[in-house]
């Protein structure tokens, strides 16, 4: 009985493991489709992003905030945008996305 007892303990222990895992799993992807989500409305709002940082939440994801960097490339018409998702502030988790966005606004040469 001891020992059944003690490996139950270590199989409880494994369970919330992996439970947290999961959690984490679920958050990471929410963060992944929220950032993929942002870049498909910056192109279609904004189209071309001022340079510099900013940053927000997600109103329709509590818990979600999002940090943008906007630079300059060597190619006058290209920008790069890097886009960070986080949803804990205890753990600097997040999820990046590096992105170049072209001035659709200007003609193709």
């Amino acid at each position: 009985m001891t020992i059944v007892a003690f490996a139950f303990v270590g199989l409880l222990g494994l369970h919330n493991r992996n439970l947290m895992m999961i959690g984490d799993d679920e958050n990471r992807t929410e963060a992944t489709l929220l950032a993929r989500r942002f870049i498909a409305e910056m192109e279609v709002v904004e189209q071309w992003p001022d340079t510099g940082t900013s940053h927000g939440e997600f109103q329709e994801a509590p818990g979600f905030y999002w940090e943008r960097d906007v630079q300059d490339t060597d190619i006058a018409t290209v920008r790069r945008v890097v886009l960070h998702v986080f949803w804990d502030e205890r753990n600097p988790n997040a999820v990046e996305l590096l992105y170049f966005i072209r001035d659709s606004r200007e003609p193709e040469t």
